[in-house]
């Protein structure tokens, strides 16, 4: 601020020089010149300009230009960039014949519940006329479904013995007190992101998974999008924490409010760390119009005693 101050008083005093000697023309040179002369005042405003021009052209992109965009490696949840929810992979019906009605009263259901399992499942059938619904997040929902009362949940919960799989989740579903057969849903990976996290890698920054899901489950995601390291389970805050005491620098991306696009976050950090380049570029056309002016200055004098003589 003050080095600022001190460039405009010093061509102040040029300006007001120059006046009384001179006259108005060679004031103004003079002025414009000690302007652009005095460095670093231009190369401070070639900085200044590169950063308006990076912010103008995110702002153009619609992105949000990230707090450090030197780092090494970004820390993110399956959850948001990664997963966008889940889908049924299998319906299975205990008895033959009844995958439709399997289908109709747990998708009717799970109408009603909030966990993303459940709105998965909720895909499967239109609503039906759906009541005395009681949900528990602990072994599921339950509720009458055009007079039949239903129970989709835990298997252990339903009363169903069934092969467990690493990768994938399984609910039970009971219809008329008694079971009806399995629903298995498996993550629904974001179309976003495996060109997301390949961007991410060609600009220099490395990815890593970390959740608080299973390790199978996590590993499964990242083999399908191209992650390398996986944490689970753990929060990426932790696992941040233990890359930069381990020397690496990184950073967590925060969660989003919902799906979102990892090509717009690697695109932000393309065009951060394009700044550097950015401020050269403006620096030099500074130094350029410094040198300029400068000329002009140094002439000034003589060419004033010219037009006098």
């Amino acid at each position: 601020m003050i080095g600022r101050v001190l460039w405009v008083g010093v061509s102040a005093v040029v300006l007001a020089t120059w006046w009384v000697r001179d006259g108005p023309l060679w004031a103004l040179i003079a002025a414009i010149g000690t302007l652009a002369v005095t460095a670093p005042a231009a190369f401070d405003l070639g900085a200044r300009g590169a950063r308006r021009s990076l912010r103008r052209a995110a702002a153009k992109r619609g992105l949000d230009l990230p707090p450090d965009p030197s780092v090494e490696r970004l820390v993110l949840d399956r959850d948001g960039y990664l997963v966008t929810g889940m889908r049924v992979s299998e319906v299975e019906s205990l008895r033959a014949g009844h995958e439709r009605d399997l289908r109709w009263f747990a998708g009717a259901l799970e109408h009603h519940a909030t966990h993303r399992v459940g709105r998965a499942i909720a895909r499967l059938s239109t609503r039906g006329r759906v009541t005395d619904v009681l949900e528990d997040s602990t072994v599921g929902i339950s509720g009458i479904v055009d007079k039949h009362p239903v129970r989709v949940g835990a298997p252990r919960w339903i009363g169903i013995d069934t092969a467990t799989d690493p990768i994938s989740t399984t609910v039970a579903v009971e219809v008329d007190d008694r079971p009806l057969g399995v629903i298995r849903l498996v993550d629904e990976i974001a179309d976003s992101a495996a060109p997301g996290v390949q961007r991410l890698r060609e600009i220099g920054i490395g990815c890593t998974l970390a959740t608080r899901t299973t390790r199978e489950k996590a590993e499964h995601v990242a083999a399908q999008v191209g992650i390398d390291d996986v944490r689970a389970p753990g929060s990426p805050e932790e696992v941040s924490a233990e890359l930069n005491a381990a020397g690496v620098h990184a950073a967590v991306l925060p969660l989003p409010d919902g799906p979102a696009d990892l090509r717009l976050v690697a695109e932000a950090y393309a065009l951060a760390r394009d700044l550097p380049v950015r401020i050269r570029r403006s620096r030099r056309l500074a130094l350029v119009g410094s040198i300029t002016a400068g000329l002009v200055v140094a002439t000034a004098p003589s060419l004033a005693v010219i037009r006098g003589g």
